[in-house]
């Protein structure tokens, strides 16, 4: 296995995917590299899809305000694979960092191409959304 699909499989939104799914998904994936101070995404831009640091580290900011740094195997851009909602956050290297990419356009492709997954992906976003409400709720 490679190490894109060994990142992939442990981000929980593809974790309990079929190992034949994250396959599909390590073709679609494209690899990026940024410079330190560069922007991989900023705030209010319309989200096109998904990132995960293999190696580097990336700080989070609000309206200009630090809120997190992340690193190798971090993630973050999960849900502009289903919808095209602007970013909340501008995500900046702070040092020289790779990312695993995958494109809303390619993931929505693959969805309609193998319905397993597509259930699969259904089913861990029900466990998800039952999670959080028992959060809410307690």
């Amino acid at each position: 296995m490679t190490v894109t699909a060994e990142l992939l499989e442990k981000v929980p939104f593809f974790r309990d995917l079929p190992k034949g799914s994250v396959k599909r998904l390590e073709k679609l994936a494209n690899t990026r590299t940024y410079p330190a101070g560069q922007d991989i995404v900023k705030e209010g831009d319309e989200g096109v899809g998904f990132f995960l640091i293999s190696d580097g580290k990336v700080e989070v900011t609000r309206a200009g305000k630090s809120l997190d740094t992340l690193g190798q195997g971090s993630f973050f851009g999960e849900m502009a694979l289903l919808d095209h909602h602007r970013r909340s956050a501008t995500i900046r290297a702070v040092e020289p960092t790779s990312v695993i990419t995958l494109l809303r356009s390619d993931f929505i492709a693959e969805l309609r191409a193998n319905p397993d997954m597509a259930i699969g992906m259904l089913q861990m976003m029900s466990r998800r959304i039952r999670e959080l409400d028992a959060k809410v709720t307690d």
